[in-house]
């Protein structure tokens, strides 16, 4: 009964306020098309498995040709950083789901979905104590809206987080991939399945690592990952030394 109550006042308010942008606060709509356009926009030459900028017309990272990672594929709609940012922070933060939608036709704005044969869409799940603070899962959102869209089979359940672990923000990548040992779970088997993980940002791609390599050990035959936004980890002036 308190949750339709809150459901009804939320929609009231919102039917009642101006749709505004989350980064310049102009009316018409959530994130803007201004807004977009002037986001920071991902290198030419990313790594397909991390997103981390390699060598002009190079497919891989030296990391990643060193040690291949569990993930497959990673597909980027923006880089971190501007109205993308704003726009990861209220659907995170500031509790606007109703951008999720919106975020999501943009992840799917990729020829990649176009040609991958995706068996399942697994968001990447939070630990049970963040989805009592939170309220929700952002992963959650934006994976069943691009399931829904793309006409996929929408796992929600596919992963557990079985262990809290701490903020993710200060951590270096080595410490997040340790943070993050043994944190995840899957609650399926994923026997000779094309995965998709779905999250709202990657930035050192520990969390997606960690997921993709528990989808492998059920079984997955293959595990890629869509984020609305990926965190570059090397600035413009090391991306000339590359």
């Amino acid at each position: 009964m308190i949750e339709t109550v809150s459901n009804a006042l939320k929609v009231a308010v919102d039917f009642v306020l101006p749709v505004v942008c989350v980064h310049c606060e102009t009316e018409g709509a959530l994130l803007c098309a201004e807004c977009l356009d002037d986001a920071p926009a991902l290198p030419r030459n990313a790594c397909v498995k991390c997103g981390e900028r390699t060598r002009e017309f190079l497919r891989l990272c030296g990391d990643c040709v060193a040690l291949p990672p569990p993930l497959d594929r990673l597909v980027s709609r923006h880089r971190y950083g501007g109205a993308v940012r704003s726009a990861v922070h209220a659907l995170k933060y500031r509790g606007i789901t109703a951008i999720a939608p919106l975020m999501a036709r943009e992840m799917s704005r990729n020829v990649f979905f176009r040609r991958a044969k995706i068996d399942c869409v697994v968001p990447v799940p939070v630990h049970d104590d963040r989805l009592r603070e939170r309220g929700y899962n952002q992963a959650a959102l934006l994976a069943r809206e691009i399931a829904d869209g793309l006409g996929l089979r929408y796992v929600e359940d596919g992963l557990i987080k079985v262990r809290a672990t701490e903020s993710q923000v200060e951590l270096s990548r080595q410490e997040r991939t340790m943070s993050l040992r043994n944190a995840f779970e899957a609650k399926y088997g994923f026997r000779d399945a094309h995965v998709l993980l779905v999250d709202d940002v990657c930035t050192t791609g520990s969390t997606l690592m960690n997921c993709a390599a528990t989808l492998k050990r059920a079984g997955a035959r293959r595990v890629s990952a869509v984020v609305f936004a990926k965190e570059m980890l090397v600035d413009e002036g090391e991306e000339q030394r590359l």
